[in-house]
């Protein structure tokens, strides 16, 4: 089956080092080694030695799959360069999410263009719970009409722990930017959890949304809500990521498809990815 992994970050420079997703030292809750037991998934061979050629083999085992690669702001800032010469060097493997900040400054639109518009990524990526930025703050606005504008589909981190509190996360902040955007394709990355329900409502009412819990469909408080959701209201609305290297890709993809209905699936895995993607119509 071909499948679009809507959230995965392979072992390259951005996530590498110290204090990296991929950094085995790190006792940190959150860190490579400790992270996936939350979620009843595995620690691959690929997660463990931060080997691009095990990713590989391990996304082989999946299925036929592309993983959507997204920037998040390091130490360094957001690493688009690296992105390039990633989908450059494996133009088969990845698709490109460009990092931008959770504003609408000139310099965020000139991100756009010259990755989006000018570049080789198909999407951006944005995390305003980490900036401690309420997604319908005014201040985004012009990052959303340029992005109406022009097409582009935009992955938003909105769900999880991206934000001080809860708050950064409840879906009707999602909900005002349905509505002053009606044209923007945006997806909710990591849900909308722990406010499922809110999420699944705002998604199936609003044509513009899209939504990709990933590893909070997996065992999760409220996953069964997400698994009803895309089995049934959210068929063609609901998008498969796995977050690696949070959790494995292989154990991940069999728990999805152990739970979603076999007329739902290729939707789940692919298509409804390809179609926020602009790749089928």
């Amino acid at each position: 089956m071909k499948m679009i992994d809507m959230r995965l970050r392979p072992p390259f420079r951005p996530y590498l080092g110290e204090g990296g997703m991929f950094d085995m030292e790190s006792e940190h809750p959150f860190g490579v080694k400790n992270f996936y037991k939350n979620f009843g998934m595995n620690l691959s061979d690929s997660m463990r030695e931060a080997s691009m050629e095990k990713l590989f083999a391990e996304m082989d085992r999946a299925g036929e799959m592309t993983g959507v690669v997204s920037i998040r702001k390091n130490a360094r800032g957001y690493e688009n360069d690296a992105l390039t010469e990633l989908l450059a060097q494996y133009p088969q493997r990845f698709i490109g999410a460009c990092g931008i900040a959770s504003d609408g400054s000139e310099e965020t639109i000139a991100v756009l263009q010259k990755y989006v518009l000018d570049g080789p990524c198909l999407t951006a990526f944005m995390e305003p719970g980490f900036a401690e930025v309420f997604m319908d703050d005014e201040k985004i606005f012009p990052t959303y009409e340029f992005c109406e504008k022009n097409q582009i589909p935009l992955m938003i981190s909105f769900g999880g722990f991206h934000g001080p509190t809860a708050e950064y996360c409840n879906a009707l902040h999602a909900d005002t930017v349905a509505k002053i955007f009606p044209k923007l394709k945006f997806v909710l990355c990591h849900g909308g959890w722990p406010w499922v329900e809110a999420a699944v409502h705002l998604t199936f009412k609003s044509p513009n949304v899209y939504l990709s819990p990933d590893i909070y469909a997996l065992h999760a408080a409220g996953a069964q809500s997400y698994m009803e959701a895309a089995n049934y209201m959210l068929r063609e609305k609901f998008l498969y990521g796995s977050a690696y290297p949070c959790v494995d890709v292989e154990t991940s993809v069999a728990h999805y498809l152990a739970h979603l209905r076999p007329e739902v699936a290729e939707n789940v895995m692919y298509h409804n990815a390809a179609r926020f993607l602009g790749l089928e119509a």
